[in-house]
Formats: structure tokens, sequence, C-alpha cells
């Protein structure tokens, strides 16, 4: 009877670590939601290129008040800039 206890037990575990290997959960409890997006839009990509010329950004974030920022690198040093939807500059400053 333990044998076929153990080896039920086991059979759960290795098929809920397969499922979870498979299908990767991830819950963060965050105060204000992020949503990562790859594209902005672009007349707040022009924005930022007419502000900090052709400065590769590391990462484009839509905060949760419509807002778009960039994480950049300028000088050797981390920067944010924040732009609303229709590409006007609100903030920048190091990070």
């Amino acid at each position: 009877m333990k044998k076929v206890f153990i080896f039920a037990a086991m059979f759960i575990m290795t098929a809920t670590a397969t499922n979870a290997a498979a299908n990767p959960v991830i819950n963060h409890a965050v105060k204000n939601p992020v949503s990562v997006l790859a594209t902005p839009p672009a007349a707040v990509t022009s924005a930022f290129r007419a502000m900090f010329g052709n400065v590769p950004v590391r990462q484009w974030k839509l905060r949760s008040n419509a807002q778009w920022r960039a994480h950049f690198t300028r000088n050797g040093r981390a920067w944010e800039a924040t732009f609303t939807s229709s590409g006007v500059l609100v903030k920048s400053e190091p990070a």
C-alpha cells in the first residue's frame, strides 16, 4: 500500500512540475501596474528622437496614466523620459 501511495505522489509531483514548466505564471503584486510594450506611438518616438537624438531606448513602458516612459543611457548614465501619447515631454531625469 505504501508503494502505491509513494508512486501516486511521485506521479502527481512530476505532472505538476511538467505543467508548471510548460505554462509559467508570474504573479507580482504591483501597486501601479505597468504594461511593457515594444512600440510606442509614432508621435512619442519622433518626439524622443527630436529631444535626445538617435539614442537607443532600452525599454518603453506604458504607465497606468497613459504616459510612455523611455529608459535609456545618455552619456554613460541611465535616464528616464516620460511622454504623453501625443508626444509631449512631461519630464526627463537621470534614473
